[in-house]
């Protein structure tokens, strides 16, 4: 069946605005069964690709080079593989920023895909008509941590012309000496991005990158651009409107605009949001699919089909337009305001790419982004019409009290504790709860002084089950009825302030608020409690 799947991707028949030569739907739906690395990019460590280099390697021995180009900051090995034998050179690396993967396996698989097909005449045009210097990891550092910067802590695409980085410099002399004629700068972007002010998010961003601040249109700039536009046609069926132009802004310190400088125009290529319905692993297939196409109608006739007009007419990258969550339509409280105002609340919940790809335990995490008018905002949204915002409730406890265990922390954040402030030394249980560290839907842990102030709710022994869900029964679960004389002849307002002691919503902290419903003529203690949110999740609530 394998065989059956290979044969067919380059020889089914053309889609009716297909690239010539080139099958994009086939290719999409044979690589998840013809695809080398099936590590999700994220999850792939340098150790792992090395193994993973080397098993290519056996595979087709004789047809392949691989070799140790450099080694790292930290002394991890940096490897090209070579493969083809035409006159046109390209290079294309990825991994240059640790923590943007998604086109690394793609380079391998590009490779297998070739060399296990070399009789087949699209296969055979790619590899008579070019040789493909592929780079996958460019900053294994990077790549070990996950984070964007080399061993040194240093930017390597903001490394072009001090090269105080060993990556850095291993990119400009490759580039010297193999004075490629085109080269593929693979990237990933703030997954957050969005297609102008469509309200979509960008899978992909493209970008012909220019060499000088006039943006000066050189015969290799062009051909950049119509790589660019090759992209963009190939991947529009398989994610339509989620292709954006990325920040064409000159760049002097960043490597794809000094390469273009130095005679070797670069196309950028940003994998951004997985796509709707999509997993994670689905970036790299876009990659694929897209090099694939592209380098075919280079070697054929210097990507002369493409028009550079659809690498126009694309949508810029928008930043700042997007928020993962929006609660919109609701009044909201203030510390010390007589009543709530009109406000939206934007967050995001943050999730790491490996969490995505299920290779780290899930941990997410909110921020707020918008208090607000947030009605340009792209996201999903939470009509919250009629209804009222309040902070979560903020509750004090002896830190060594025998019931504090981590299913009495789950019960105070059913009842709305967003911070318990615990006095004294902590017990066991609950610092193995501190331990934990902060995710979504728990409530957040303050250690304080044993003679620290104490919250208005002071809980001396475990919450009792409420009465009902209303702001007041609620508090009588966790102070006990003592709260309410201390209340009496307070406003709203005043309410809301020390029962939350002054917390403000403000952007940059977690997305933890109380959704309330006030009853016609009812005060805030008998509104209902609709909903809590802690860091950006429901309590009990899975990511």
């Amino acid at each position: 069946m394998r065989l059956l799947v290979l044969t067919l991707l380059l020889v089914a028949p053309l889609a009716a605005d297909a690239p010539p030569g080139a099958d994009p739907r086939a290719l999409w739906e044979g690589w998840a069964d013809t695809r080398f690395v099936t590590t999700s990019a994220p999850c792939l460590k340098p150790a792992d690709l090395q193994e993973q280099l080397r098993a290519l390697a056996a595979k087709h021995a004789g047809a392949l080079k691989l070799e140790e180009v450099g080694r790292s900051f930290q002394g991890r090995p940096i490897s090209m593989l070579t493969v083809g034998r035409g006159p046109r050179k390209v290079m294309l690396w990825s991994q240059m920023h640790g923590d943007e993967p998604s086109a690394t396996p793609a380079l391998l698989d590009l490779a297998d895909f070739l060399l296990s097909r070399q009789d087949d005449p699209v296969a055979r045009r790619i590899l008579d008509g070019s040789t493909l210097y592929l780079v996958p990891m460019l900053n294994p550092d990077g790549s070990e941590t996950y984070e964007r910067r080399n061993g040194q802590g240093i930017d390597i695409n903001r490394d072009a012309l001090n090269l105080a980085t060993p990556e850095g410099q291993l990119l400009k002399a490759l580039r010297d000496r193999l004075q490629p004629d085109l080269g593929f700068n693979l990237h990933d972007q703030n997954r957050r991005t969005a297609v102008g002010d469509s309200g979509q998010l960008a899978s992909i961003a493209v970008l012909g990158v220019a060499g000088d601040q006039a943006l000066t249109m050189t015969p290799g700039r062009a051909r950049a651009i119509r790589a660019c536009a090759a992209i963009s046609r190939t991947l529009h069926e398989f994610i339509p409107g989620a292709i954006a132009r990325y920040d064409e802004d000159w760049s002097p310190r960043a490597f794809g605009d000094n390469l273009t400088a130095w005679g070797t125009p670069v196309v950028l290529i940003e994998s951004g949001a997985v796509p709707a319905g999509m997993a994670f692993h689905d970036l790299t297939r876009l990659n694929f699919v897209a090099l694939l196409a592209t380098l075919h109608d280079l070697v054929a006739d210097d990507l002369a089909g493409h028009d550079a007009a659809i690498y126009e007419r694309l949508p810029r990258n928008q930043t700042g337009a997007w928020a993962d969550r929006i609660a919109h339509g609701a009044l909201v409280w203030h510390p010390r305001a007589g009543a709530p105002t009109r406000a939206d609340l934007a967050f995001d919940i943050r999730r790491s790419d490996r969490e995505r790809a299920g290779c780290a335990a899930p941990r997410p995490v909110s921020t707020l982004v918008e208090v607000g008018d947030a009605r340009f905002l792209g996201g999903q949204r939470l009509d919250l019409a009629g209804a009222e915002i309040a902070p979560p409730l903020v509750a004090s406890a002896d830190a060594a009290a025998a019931w504090l265990d981590e299913a009495a922390l789950a019960r105070l954040a059913r009842l709305g504790v967003g911070t318990l402030r615990l006095h004294g030394e902590p017990s066991l249980a609950v610092l193995r709860a501190l331990d934990a560290g902060r995710r979504g839907g728990t409530v957040a842990l303050v250690r304080v002084g044993a003679d620290a102030p104490r919250a208005w709710l002071d809980l001396r022994e475990a919450p009792r089950a409420p009465a009902s869900r209303t702001l007041g029964d609620l508090a009588d679960a966790l102070g006990g009825p003592a709260w309410r004389e201390a209340a009496r002849g307070l406003d709203d307002g005043a309410l809301v302030a020390r029962l939350t002691t002054g917390a403000r919503f403000l952007p940059g902290t977690p997305a933890s608020f109380m959704v309330l419903r006030r009853a016609p003529g009812g005060d805030l203690t008998t509104t209902t409690v609709e909903r809590i949110v802690l860091d950006g999740l429901e309590p009990g609530v899975q990511p």
